[in-house]
Parts: C-alpha cells; sequence; structure tokens
C-alpha cells in the first residue's frame, strides 16, 4: 500500500469515526498502523476509539515515545493511571452553564460541539478522534470526503448498471451448468457471488476516478440489481425453487460485497 492510499484509508478512517461507525474507524487506523507504525496522529485516533483501558494505554506510550511533549498523550496517561494531569496553572471551577441543544431546544445540557461551540445534547452529539461534534459539523467534515461530482455520479451508474447485466448472465450460467448439482451448486454460488460483486464495486471505483459520493453505495446497488433483474426476470417466472435458491444466494452476496465495498 502506498502512501497515497495511506492517506485515503486515514481520511476515510476519519469520515467513519466522524459518522458513529467506531469498529470500522478502527479497523481502518489498525491497517494504517501496520504499514506506518509510528504515525503518531493515528495512534492517538486510536488511543480515543478504544475502549480497552490496557489497549489505550499501549497506544498512548506508544506516542509518548515518539513524541514526549504530546501534551493530549499526557493527559490521556494521567487519567488512565489514576492521577492528575501535570497542569501550569490550576483555575478555580466555574460554575457549570445549563445550556439548551441547538437542535432540541426543550432539552438541558453542559455538551458542546468541540468545533463551532453549539451546545448538544447527548443524542446529538456525535463522538470523534478529537472530541465530541454537532451533526452540522461531522457533515461539514464528510463533505471535503465526498468529492465526486455528477459525472462520476454517472459513469459509476452505468458500470454498475452494466455489471448487473453481466452477472445476471454469469448467475444464468452458473445456474445452467451447476444446477443440477445441488451442493457444488450452492458452493459456487456462495464463492462467486462476492467475486462478481467486488470486481464490478473495483470497476465502479475505477470509473469515479476513486472518488466518493455520500448515497452512491446505496444508489449503486439498487443500479446494480436493476441490471442483475433484467437477466433474470424471466427465470424467476419459469424458473424452478432449488434453482431460484441458488440464484438469489449469487445475487445476494454480490450486492453485499458490491455495497461493502463502495462503503469502506
Amino acid at each position: 500500500m502506498d502512501d497515497l492510499e495511506l492517506i485515503n484509508l486515514s481520511k476515510r478512517a476519519n469520515v467513519a469515526a466522524a459518522s458513529g461507525d467506531i469498529s470500522g474507524a478502527i479497523r481502518m487506523y489498525k491497517e494504517v498502523l501496520a504499514q506506518q507504525p509510528d504515525n503518531e496522529s493515528v495512534l492517538m485516533h486510536l488511543a480515543a476509539l478504544i475502549d480497552d483501558p490496557k489497549e489505550k494505554k499501549s497506544y498512548v506510550q506508544r506516542v509518548l515515545k515518539i513524541n514526549p511533549y504530546n501534551e493530549d498523550a499526557k493527559t490521556m496517561l494521567a487519567g488512565l493511571e489514576g492521577r492528575p494531569a501535570q497542569k501550569a496553572e490550576e483555575a478555580d471551577p466555574e460554575p457549570v452553564e445549563a445550556l439548551h441543544c441547538y437542535y432540541h431546544p426543550d432539552r438541558e445540557t453542559t455538551l458542546r460541539c468541540n468545533k463551532c461551540g453549539r451546545p448538544i445534547c447527548t443524542e446529538c452529539a456525535i463522538r470523534t478522534p478529537v472530541g465530541y461534534r454537532c451533526p452540522d459539523c461531522v457533515r461539514e467534515q464528510q463533505d471535503k470526503f465526498y468529492t465526486a461530482t455528477t459525472s462520476d455520479i454517472i459513469k459509476g451508474a452505468v458500470v454498475a448498471f452494466v455489471g448487473g447485466l453481466l452477472v445476471g448472465l454469469a448467475t444464468l450460467l452458473t445456474i445452467m451448468f451447476l444446477g443440477r448439482f445441488l451442493f457444488f451448486g450452492f458452493l459456487a454460488a456462495f464463492f462467486i457471488g462476492p467475486a462478481l460483486g467486488g470486481a464490478v464495486a473495483e470497476a465502479v471505483r475505477r470509473a469515479m476516478g476513486k472518488r466518493h459520493a455520500r448515497h452512491f453505495p446505496i444508489i449503486g446497488d439498487i443500479v446494480f440489481l436493476i441490471g442483475i433483474l433484467l437477466l433474470l426476470i424471466p427465470f424467476v417466472l419459469f424458473g424452478d425453487l432449488i434453482s431460484l435458491g441458488m440464484a438469489a444466494l449469487l445475487v445476494i452476496m454480490a450486492l453485499s460485497t458490491f455495497y461493502a465495498r463502495l462503503k469502506f
């Protein structure tokens, strides 16, 4: 994985974390860390997202080995070790002001978005690697990731539709040659479906210049399914139940893989 791919993977992890997909963000950050074990920023992101105290502490300690002057890491380590963080000066605690959520004015809160400062309730607050943020700021951050143009989306949809036609054809051929062999037919459908779905998703990503659109994974999946069904409708109407089950398994596996590849 080259440096550009690692940068893009880090950006995708940031978006996933900002969207609340903590497990997905952790997985992608760890992929980056496997290639760049001294990436201070990724280590801090993981330390912020991981719930296990022991694992969290190990990431913080790695950060401090790289940069002993990282104040955020020092503060986090102090909290994990149950000791007060060292501060240059201690201020008298001020009374906490009761605020009302920007999105739900009838709800009192003491929490603010750490970017725009708007008060937000716990339902609206979205945890990110750098603290809690409001939905508007999270969407603004995501918009920097979703850079696909209308032309990119059209190209992606066309490729998804053509890919759907090819997968529909492959489904018919699979049933034609293996439909009589129950075990091997379903086994082939189980493995062929993800392979075809992944191949079409990669073709779509290349057609879009590897740029992303906010709702395209869902739109692309629908267009992909339409292409598949155009070839399978006659078969659906007149096929036997076993062959229909085989076809359904292959299509479902292809659709789920296609969506997952475009989503992440």
